[in-house]
């Protein structure tokens, strides 16, 4: 019953039924095991978002999230790990935050800032990574 009622009121926010099918699955979110690189970055609403990737040959392999905010930014951490895996990380320079939202068949205009934050936690992330494991 609670979870009809969070699904309701997340429909009536604006949420897509993908973007809360997403939510309700909790998709890559937790701790990952030994991770390639960890980046965080906090957006101006206070929310901040935690991402592990496990890269091998420049590839996405794993990706996986902890979060501290609100269901948007919680909808689009997931949507963006499942968008990445298998990913060549120089093929990611144009991802857009609009990609993230178009994934999720939309959210409430008042959460496109967590897809920012979800896009520049990745970008942080694949920065980190070239610094620490490529030659010029």
């Amino acid at each position: 019953m609670k979870d009809q009622i969070r699904a309701q009121l997340l429909s009536e926010m604006g949420f897509s039924q993908k973007a809360i099918h997403i939510l309700e699955q909790n998709l890559n979110m937790g701790i990952m095991d030994d991770p390639t690189i960890t980046a965080q970055h906090q957006g101006s609403c206070g929310d901040i978002l935690m991402l592990s990737l496990r890269i091998n040959n420049n590839f996405i392999k794993d990706a996986m999230y902890e979060y501290i905010g609100c269901a948007g930014l919680q909808s689009c951490a997931s949507a963006m790990t499942e968008m990445i895996k298998q990913k060549n990380i120089d093929s990611l320079l144009n991802f857009k935050a609009k990609d993230i939202v178009d994934y999720l068949g939309g959210i409430p205009e008042s959460k496109y800032e967590c897809a920012e934050i979800a896009r520049n936690t990745l970008f942080t992330a694949i920065n980190d990574y070239k610094k620490m494991h490529m030659t010029n």
